[in-house]
């Protein structure tokens, strides 16, 4: 039989309570799990239509009337600049962008959000906010 000292108790008492809620601490305090990169996003979410280097030749390009825009030309269309903000604009699609017409492109900024809520994100709209700046960004990349 083992005999264990009551200081000795006491003290594998705290350290087992301490692991616990340290534990419990990470758990509680892990962000959601929110993509973080541009290219990760651009390509679960943008690939499909666009392309992969973002030509507008992606597998789902071919079932448009209009093939999906040129992504690589973003720049050029916009002399030299890059518009961050109209790109935002263009993929979070809940303010109407003239240069889409009568899109077939998905508003992202709502599926963003509906995924936010699922994951029971602290703040959904700062997560599809960061979706969206990630993606813009990714797509300066590409220019």
């Amino acid at each position: 039989m083992i005999h264990i000292t009551r200081p000795a108790a006491i003290v594998a008492v705290i350290a087992t309570l301490a692991v616990v809620g340290a534990v419990i601490f990470f758990i509680s305090s892990k962000p959601s799990q929110t993509p973080v990169d541009g290219r990760e996003l651009y390509v679960r979410y943008c690939a499909s239509c666009h392309g992969t280097g973002g030509r507008g030749d992606g597998p789902a390009s071919k079932a448009f009337r209009r093939r999906p825009a040129d992504l690589t030309r973003v720049r050029e269309r916009y002399r030299g600049q890059y518009p961050v903000r109209e790109v935002m604009a263009a993929i979070d699609g809940r303010s109407p962008v003239r240069a889409h017409g009568d899109s077939a492109m998905p508003v992202w900024g709502i599926v963003f959000e509906q995924e936010a809520g699922e994951k029971e994100a602290r703040w959904p709209r700062r997560t599809v906010l960061l979706q969206t700046r990630l993606i813009a960004e990714y797509v300066l990349t590409l220019q």
